[in-house]
């Protein structure tokens, strides 16, 4: 079977559907890097290219031209930041989109507040996230976040309360270096839409200010006059429709988490988590790339979520795997646990998810030990993030005894369907008691962990907590970008006309996860290179 170039487009235009890459061309077309190369290759050129790389043939009919000075292509939070303050500048303005309304996952914005952080607060701050980014991150970049950013998700949580999405603010301090920064962040956990009823707001209120947003129209190629970029061309039920930009083109059209084919080249150690956004489909980085953007290098950064509020009960009791084995020092948070993971997905041949779940292990007293922890240990111990509910034991595994706990273990998994093999429940006893006894020695001969948390489980009823970080919100490493958020051809210089932001736009993160150390920073980031980046473009 021969695929043509115009099927390929008809493979990613499914993506919103949640089709796409790999297992839509699956024998019919060569074996990618990904299916052929080692962790070690992947992304070499030796390893030949994907389809998704391969750019196709410039699309010159089209069955309708639309002139705008700005065209963003995403309503996600960057791209209805970079539309308001594009169209807020003067700019006649068009945002496309794939999917048929606006649409953001997550439910926080997290900023510097620089009405209270003085220059030496900013700079640790930003140290600080350069060290968690393995000093992989472009500095230049973090310090826009910082400067900005507060201003940015403030209009954020304004423009959506006005429309009737209020948010919640959680505000806290760090320390770094000896400098005192100040987060705030809107939090939006209360509401049954979470982050998207904000968005929604947002939208409208955009719209209002003379934003024309044409949805349903995935953008499959970028238009370009001579090696500027001047417009984005897009599938509608009316054909290609060529939306012409005379100041820039910014895309702002998310990652590309729900494209399988370009996960596992760029982020192959993401294997066997589940996708939660499938209309992330990287449609926006394949445009850019065949008009000589470049990526970031491999391998992303990615962030990796699952099980909300119990997921986020970051307390440091004993943790047994789904074998019923002690695993790991239990003081990890939460958004670095999937790399813990990958053998028992491997055991399920990649194919279930749930294999990446395990238990923590509490007594009665949990809520008091846990406090006094915090109370130690701010930065290690948390209840859940922001102003999220702490989670009711209602949720949780109980037992009055240790037998009792373990056979109720596999009776929930069952119930859950997770289609996990049963644990051997006398294998489960034996690891609490165990751990008690290495409680009692007062030193962790395992893992390391520190001796204040080696607490044993004692006090009856006993709870498991079912945990794990097993799906994938956001692959971090897009088009690589300046200060400006121009994206960079193969020279390092920036390509004419085009933008990208949020996470289209990479070097922002560069660690192995994504650092929840920051809650919100990827929407924060959203937000406040999509509204910085839209006056900047509308000023040119």
């Amino acid at each position: 079977m021969e695929v043509t170039r115009r099927d390929l487009f008809k493979f990613t235009g499914l993506a919103a559907a949640g089709v796409v890459g790999a297992s839509a061309l699956a024998g019919c077309a060569p074996k990618t890097a990904a299916e052929t190369a080692t962790l070690a290759d992947t992304g070499s050129a030796d390893a030949g290219l994907p389809a998704f790389l391969q750019a196709p043939e410039p699309i010159t009919d089209f069955a309708d031209t639309r002139e705008y000075d700005v065209v963003v292509v995403g309503a996600g939070e960057s791209g209805l930041s970079a539309a308001h303050s594009a169209v807020a500048a003067g700019a006649k303005v068009a945002c496309v989109q794939n999917i048929g309304t606006a649409q953001t996952t997550g439910n926080m914005g997290a900023s510097v507040d620089t009405t209270k952080t003085d220059e030496a607060g900013i700079q640790a701050c930003v140290a600080f996230l350069m060290e968690k980014n393995a000093y992989r991150s472009n500095r230049k970049l973090l310090e826009a976040w910082a400067r900005n950013s507060y201003e940015a998700v403030t209009w954020w949580a304004d423009t959506a309360a006005e429309g009737g999405a209020e948010s919640k603010p959680y505000d806290s301090e760090r320390e770094y270096n000896g400098y005192t920064y100040y987060l705030h962040a809107n939090t939006y956990n209360h509401l049954e839409g979470a982050h998207n009823d904000a968005a929604l707001a947002v939208c409208d209120a955009v719209a209002a200010e003379g934003v024309e947003f044409f949805f349903n129209s995935p953008t499959v190629q970028l238009y370009k006059e001579g090696e500027r970029v001047a417009g984005v061309i897009c599938e509608t039920e009316e054909g290609n429709v060529l939306f012409k930009a005379a100041k820039g083109v910014i895309l702002a059209s998310g990652d590309c988490s729900g494209n399988q084919e370009m996960r596992d080249y760029y982020c192959p150690d993401l294997r066997g988590f589940k996708t939660m956004s499938p209309f992330r489909d990287g449609m926006g980085m394949m445009a850019g790339i065949w008009a000589g953007a470049q990526m970031t290098p491999v391998n992303h950064s990615k962030m990796v979520h699952g099980g909300g509020a119990l997921t986020r009960l970051e307390l440091p009791f004993l943790n047994l795997d789904i074998h019923g084995e002690r695993f790991m020092n239990e003081v990890l948070s939460f958004a670095y646990l999937n790399n813990l993971m990958r053998g028992y997905l491997e055991e399920y041949d990649f194919q279930n998810p749930m294999a990446a779940k395990f238990f923590t292990i509490m007594p009665a007293n949990w809520v008091e030990i846990g406090e006094q922890w915090a109370a130690a240990h701010p930065n290690e111990v948390k209840f859940g993030v922001g102003n999220m509910k702490i989670p009711s034991e209602d949720q949780f595994v109980k037992g009055e005894t240790f037998a009792e706990l373990a056979a109720n273990i596999n009776a929930y998994m069952e119930a859950e369907e997770w289609h996990i093999d049963p644990i051997d429940e006398q294998t489960i006893v034996a690891s609490i008691e165990a751990y008690n006894e290495l409680c009692a020695t007062g030193a962790d001969g395992k893992f390391g962990k520190r001796a204040d948390y080696l607490v044993p489980i004692e006090q009856g009823p006993f709870f498991a907590v079912p945990r794990g970080a097993n799906s994938v919100p956001a692959v971090l490493g897009g088009l690589t970008v300046n200060e400006n958020q121009q994206c960079l051809g193969n020279e390092g210089a920036p390509i004419e006309g085009l933008f990208a932001v949020g996470n289209a736009s990479g070097q922002f993160y560069g660690g192995v996860d994504y650092p929840m150390d920051v809650e919100g920073l990827s929407i924060g980031r959203a937000i406040t290179s999509g509204y910085v980046t839209g006056r900047y473009v509308a000023a040119l």
